[in-house]
């Protein structure tokens, strides 16, 4: 009877880390190609300009210094923080041995930044999309503030208050345009409950869940990362392999061709989707984006 060897587990078709390295590499040069459109501001009639128009419309009495684009620039933030991950998976793979174990966490975070650009950017029915947009970018940017204020009053109170002012300075700027506020601050799980005008704050795994949406079969892929990303007794059983030599017994965690391409396979495809979000948000074409697919697995992105 032939013995199932993890370590050597694969499916035809299963690339190298170096070869899934080269792939990683083309979709961030990619990216970069696409990207450069951008320098001059969002395309006329994109969605980001039409937004734009909206909120000036909505805000036209004192509107603060670029209001109309703040939601995007952080979405654009996001973005290229997934595409700077994907850059340290690219690390990883290179390396002699290579450690898929480190994999896990990178890619379940680029996975929560691209929710955030999810959210950021959802398009929105009917009329008042301006002063809606405008909530969604107030929510993440006071969120941002109010966590870091929460986690420096544990360790630097100097540090604490400097992000207390800015938050209230911030929340200010809030209620001079939007007479429906409520952001309770006495605890850090009450950020979830936040409210401006008629938008919600969006929890954590919601937002992944509307990027998930994205992806084909995307329901579970948040859980299984986050699972072994955290610490798991079963994860790291299922991806070691244990040898025993003269009475030692020794553990070593292979890169296991199938794990690492399935890894590797949601990395890029969660930097793809999101950079065309932002692209596609900013009126901006993905032919770099495109071509890349193209070239990449073809069962990548098969249903």
């Amino acid at each position: 009877m032939t013995t199932f060897d993890r370590a050597t587990a694969g499916d035809e078709g299963d690339l190298s880390p170096a070869e899934l390295a080269d792939v990683c590499e083309a979709l961030v040069a990619a990216w970069h190609e696409d990207s450069s459109r951008s320098r001059q501001g969002a395309a006329a009639a994109s969605a980001s300009d039409l937004d734009a128009q909206s909120i000036r419309a909505a805000f036209s009495q004192n509107l603060p210094d670029n209001l109309e684009y703040a939601h995007g620039q952080m979405a654009g933030q996001m973005v290229n923080a997934i595409v700077l991950q994907l850059q340290s998976v690219v690390t990883l793979l290179r390396g002699e041995p290579m450690i898929p174990l480190g994999l896990w966490p990178l890619v379940r975070s680029e996975i929560e930044h691209a929710g955030r650009v999810a959210w950021l950017l959802e398009p929105f029915p009917g009329d008042d999309v301006g002063r809606l947009r405008v909530a969604r970018g107030m929510l993440e940017h006071l969120a941002a503030i109010q966590r870091q204020r929460f986690t420096a009053g544990k360790w630097n109170r100097p540090r604490a208050k400097q992000f207390k002012e800015k938050r209230d300075e911030l929340l200010a700027r809030i209620r001079l345009l939007f007479d429906d506020v409520d952001t309770p601050l006495d605890k850090p799980e009450k950020i979830d409950q936040w409210r401006i005008g008629d938008e919600k704050m969006l929890p954590l795994g919601q937002s992944v869940s509307l990027f998930l949406e994205h992806l084909s079969n995307g329901a579970a892929l948040y859980d299984i990362f986050s699972d072994n990303s955290h610490p798991s007794v079963i994860s790291l059983a299922f991806q070691s392999s244990v040898a025993v030599v003269d009475g030692v017994t020794s553990t070593t965690f292979p890169a296991i061709p199938r794990v690492v391409n399935f890894q590797v396979k949601l990395g890029c495809l969660t930097a793809y989707k999101s950079a065309q979000m932002i692209l596609g948000y900013s009126g901006f074409p993905d032919d770099s984006l495109k071509r890349w697919a193209a070239d990449a697995p073809t069962r990548w992105f098969a249903s």
